[in-house]
């Protein structure tokens, strides 16, 4: 594998960017650690750097064969193994998506998405889908009862509407439960439902791009994924119709996320 352009950026200067990428001789990943719902001291890591920066770390020691099941299972006993915030309410999350350059195979962990041959893949949580509708209609409410554009980027009412939610929806990460609908699978040193990742085949693809879900929409280059992205924030700030997401582009940010992108050439 050959890497031919990545970028990685966080939301906001200053912050550690939570997302991460490797690329090793047999394996190629794009990590992205989940947003602290919990107060982070100064100079504290974050639960979501955290994950992002152990999962990234054992991704570089995997051997070469292993299959999708032992892979969540090594990168599930890593997070449990790390106790840095055993008495916290919020466990360090990340979602991932991997490519096994043996298996010819891509893997996807949570929200993570990738692209190859014209076509993007991305599995969004029902539970995730909700709650961005459910913010989006409150959003649209102050809008039409007084409240500027430029106050919800100083203050996403939105986004405090549906943190409860968000919160809670933790109890559903890895939820063994069969008939939940809303479980979904990511690593957080829990076992994982090896069924609920989606495992798709490259086939003959030259070239293969990963990326985190701060990217709206996958383009072959990074150049235009980058563009578009800039033409969504500037019409849609708010992130509520062009791309509607859990949180806007908050006022001093550079977008509503961190985002990573990654673009390989899988043969020569």
């Amino acid at each position: 594998m050959k890497i031919i352009e990545h970028y990685s950026l966080g939301k906001r200067e200053g912050l550690p960017c939570e997302d991460g990428w490797v690329v090793t001789s047999h394996y190629a990943a794009v990590v992205d650690g989940s947003t602290s719902k919990i107060q982070i001291a100064p100079g504290q890591e974050s639960p979501g750097h955290l994950a992002m920066r152990l999962v990234c770390a054992a991704i570089k020691t995997l051997p070469p064969a292993l299959s999708k099941e032992e892979v969540l299972e090594v990168l599930t006993r890593v997070l449990a193994s790390d106790s840095t915030y055993a008495a916290a309410q919020y466990l360090p999350t990340c979602s991932a998506v991997i490519y096994s350059r043996y298996r010819n195979e891509v893997w996807f962990i949570g929200d993570c998405q990738s692209r190859w041959r014209g076509t993007t893949h991305h599995f969004e949580k029902l539970v995730d889908h909700i709650l961005v509708e459910i913010r989006c209609c409150a959003i649209r409410y102050y809008l039409a009862h007084g409240y500027s554009e430029n106050d919800i980027r100083q203050n996403d009412k939105g986004r405090a509407f549906i943190f409860d939610a968000l919160c809670d929806q933790l109890h559903f990460q890895n939820d063994p439960d069969p008939t939940n609908p809303y479980s979904y699978p990511v690593l957080d040193g829990n076992p994982i439902a090896s069924d609920k990742v989606p495992c798709l085949s490259v086939g003959g693809a030259d070239e293969l791009i990963l990326a985190s879900d701060g990217y709206p929409q996958l383009f072959d280059t990074l150049e235009a994924t980058e563009k578009y992205l800039a033409e969504v924030l500037l019409k849609d700030p708010l992130c509520i119709r062009e791309n509607p997401a859990s949180k806007c582009l908050v006022e001093g940010n550079s977008s509503f996320d961190d985002r990573t992108y990654l673009r390989l050439k899988l043969s020569e």
